[in-house]
C-alpha cells in the first residue's frame, strides 16, 4: 500500500491511495472461509462448500468490503501519524477519478480531497482595545423600580368600576367588519393598565364600566405600542404593526393597587437582610443590583463585539470551495450549495470563530470538568429551592439525586459546558484585552445590542 499527499493550494490537497491485491487477499480469503463454514447451500452439508462456489457468490461483496475497510483504516493511520490537522473530513475528489474496478482489477487507487486547518496568529494582549459599555442607572430608573416596589408591596383590591390608575382583566375577541366574532380571528384573555391607553376617547369609554361589561376598541389606537399589543393579545409583534381591527372587549376583573409608602417597613420587605434605614440608602442599594444585573448585559454585549473584533483581527482564511461541499455532504441532501451560499457569510464566521475559540482554549489551559458542571447544577438548585442549607444531610441526599438526575439529560449538561466555557472565555477576555469603560444610556445600548453580530 502507497499513501501521498500532494498540495493543490495553500490549505488544500490530494491525497492518493493506492491498493495492491497483496494488502486484502489474505483478509478477504479468511472472510470467504468464514462464509464456507457457515453457508447453508441446498445440495451441500454445512461446511463442505467448495471454496469457487462461495467465492462466485460472494467474492465481490466481500472484495468491496475488506477493501473499504482496509481504506479507511490506513487513510485515518495516515492522517494521524503525520499530524495533519483537518477542517472536516476527506471528501472524494472531484478532479481524480477512483480507479476501483472489483470485477476486473486487483489494484485498486483512490482520491481523496482534503482541506488543512489554516495558522492562526493571534495573541491576546493590551495592544488589542476594546469597547466596555456600562449602563448607567439614573434617578429615572430608580424611580421606577422603586415604584414597582411599592406595587408589588403595595395594598390590592377589586374595586367595582374602571377608574384612573386601576388595571384591568378582559377577554379580547377580534371582530369582522359587521360587529361579529370574527371566525378564526385573535381570542385572547390579557391585563393592561388603564394609564397605558394613549387615546383619550377610549379612556373615557372604558372608565366607569364594571365587570361582566363589555366595549369595542381597536387596541393599535389604543395603545400605539406594537410590543406591548403583541404581548395583550399573545401573538408575534409583525401580526399587530398593521392591523387595523376592532375587538370586543369583556371586563373580566378590576385591580387597585395603593403603593405601600417609602419608609422602613418597605426597606425591609424588599431587602430583608440588608440593614437599610433611609430613602437614600434605599435608592443606593437599589442602583447597586440594577448596576449587577446591567453587568450581565453588559458582558454580552462585550463578548459579542470582542468575538467579531477578534475574527477581523486573525484573518483566517478558509478554503470555501471544500467546505461548502463538506457542509453540503454533511447535511444528507437537506441543504443544496444555492442555499449555503445565501448563508455562507454565517457558516464562515462561525467556523473562523470555533477554529479560534479552539487556539485560545488550548493555549491559556481553559477546560471544563465534569465536577464543574456537575458543582454549578448543585449550587443553581440548592439555592433555588433549598435555601442554601448545606447542613442538613437530608437535604443534601435529595440534592445529590437530583443533581444525578439531571446529569443524565446530555442536552441540559452540553448547554451547561457551553455556558461555564463562555464565562471562563470571559474572564480571560477581561484580563487579556485592554477594556475602554464607557458609560452609555440603556436606550443606546440596546440600540448596539441589536446590531446583528458575525457569530
Amino acid at each position: 500500500m502507497n499513501i501521498t499527499k500532494e498540495s493543490t493550494s495553500n490549505l488544500t490537497a490530494l491525497i492518493t491511495v493506492e491498493i495492491n491485491e497483496n494488502d486484502y487477499s489474505e483478509k478477504v480469503k479468511k472472510s470467504l472461509d468464514d462464509y464456507r463454514r457457515k453457508a447453508n447451500i441446498p445440495g451441500f452439508r454445512k461446511g463442505k462448500v467448495p471454496f469457487g462456489i462461495v467465492n462466485k457468490m460472494y467474492g465481490k461483496s466481500v472484495l468491496g468490503e475488506e477493501v473499504n475497510k482496509l481504506l479507511s483504516q490506513k487513510l485515518n493511520e495516515y492522517i494521524v501519524e503525520n499530524k495533519l490537522n483537518l477542517l472536516g473530513n476527506p471528501l472524494p475528489s472531484l478532479e481524480n477519478q477512483d480507479k476501483a474496478d472489483l470485477e476486473n482489477d486487483k489494484d485498486f487507487v483512490f482520491y481523496f480531497d482534503i482541506a488543512l486547518a489554516p495558522e492562526i496568529n493571534l495573541d491576546l494582549n493590551e495592544k488589542i482595545n476594546t469597547d466596555y459599555f456600562e449602563i448607567e442607572v439614573n434617578d429615572k430608573m430608580i424611580d421606577d423600580y422603586i415604584l414597582d416596589i411599592q406595587s408589588r408591596f403595595g395594598s390590592h383590591s377589586h374595586p367595582e368600576t374602571v377608574a384612573d390608575g386601576t388595571e384591568v382583566s378582559a377577554e379580547f375577541v377580534q371582530l369582522d367588519a359587521e360587529g361579529n366574532q370574527l371566525e378564526g380571528g385573535i381570542a385572547h384573555k390579557g391585563k393592561f393598565k388603564i394609564d397605558d391607553i394613549k387615546l383619550k376617547t377610549i379612556t373615557k369609554n372604558i372608565v366607569g364600566l364594571s365587570k361582566g361589561e363589555k366595549v369595542v376598541f381597536d387596541p393599535m389606537k389604543a395603545f400605539k405600542d406594537a410590543d406591548k399589543v403583541a404581548s395583550l393579545l399573545a401573538v408575534t409583534k409583525e401580526m399587530v404593526e398593521d392591523l387595523e381591527a376592532e375587538f370586543e372587549v369583556e371586563i373580566t376583573e378590576i385591580h387597585q393597587t395603593e403603593p405601600a409608602q417609602v419608609n422602613e417597613d418597605l426597606f425591609k420587605k424588599a431587602y430583608p437582610s440588608s440593614e437599610i434605614n433611609t430613602e437614600a440608602d434605599f435608592r443606593a442599594k437599589i442602583k447597586q443590583d440594577a448596576s449587577r444585573e446591567f453587568e450581565k448585559e453588559s458582558d454580552k454585549l462585550f463578548l459579542s463585539q470582542t468575538v467579531d473584533l477578534l475574527i477581523e483581527k486573525a484573518n483566517i482564511q478558509i478554503p470555501a470551495d471544500f467546505m461548502k461541499r463538506w457542509v453540503v455532504a454533511n447535511n444528507e441532501g437537506k441543504l443544496s450549495i444555492e442555499q449555503l451560499d445565501t448563508e455562507w457569510e454565517s457558516y464562515e464566521n462561525s467556523l473562523k470563530w470555533q477554529l479560534l475559540q479552539d487556539k485560545l482554549f488550548k493555549e491559556n489551559n481553559i477546560k471544563v470538568e465534569a465536577a464543574e458542571v456537575r458543582e454549578h447544577i448543585k449550587g443553581f438548585i440548592g439555592g433555588q429551592y433549598f435555601g442554601g442549607q448545606t447542613d442538613n444531610e437530608v437535604l443534601m441526599n435529595q440534592l445529590d439525586s437530583i443533581v444525578d438526575s439531571v446529569m443524565k439529560n446530555q442536552e441540559e449538561v452540553n448547554k451547561i459546558y457551553d455556558q461555564l466555557y463562555d464565562k471562563k472565555l470571559l474572564e480571560l477576555l477581561k484580563e487579556k484585552l485592554s477594556l475602554k469603560h464607557q458609560s452609555i444610556a440603556l436606550d443606546d445600548f440596546i440600540q448596539k445590542a441589536s446590531k446583528p453580530a458575525k457569530v
